[in-house]
């Protein structure tokens, strides 16, 4: 197994991109449907993916955190829909801009928390 320089520091900083952006879109998301005036049935639907993968990475399991960029090219798939809508605005731009942050640094987060476990291991 190869040891990657500065893995604590690549970690932290993955940890704090994908919180980080993650939070953000969850709030921009339910800003765009509040201002849309989205039905609650339909915005509650909107979270269940997001809200089920929450404890898994709040304990940072990595199977989890990889899963979470299988579910963020769902909404990407979305985002990119909305924004060529005739109704699009600026909350859908940021939507797509968080997602195009968030699933890089979910991946990288994911890929070296699999690498800090193997190496915990080796030790």
């Amino acid at each position: 197994m190869k040891v990657i320089p500065n893995l604590g520091k690549k970690l932290r900083i993955g940890r704090q991109l994908t919180w980080g952006s993650l939070l953000l879109f969850l709030l921009v998301l339910l800003i765009n449907t509040l201002v849309s005036s989205m039905p609650l049935s339909l915005t509650i639907f909107t979270f269940i993916p997001l809200v089920i993968l929450l404890p898994g990475l709040y304990t940072e399991r990595y199977k989890t955190i990889s899963m979470l960029c299988f579910v963020t090219l769902l909404y990407f798939i979305v985002a990119v829909t909305n924004l060529f809508a005739p109704t699009a605005s600026l909350l859908d731009v940021a939507e797509l801009v968080l997602l195009v942050v968030l699933f890089p640094a979910a991946m990288m987060f994911s890929r070296w928390k699999q690498y800090s476990l193997y190496q915990e291991d080796m030790t």
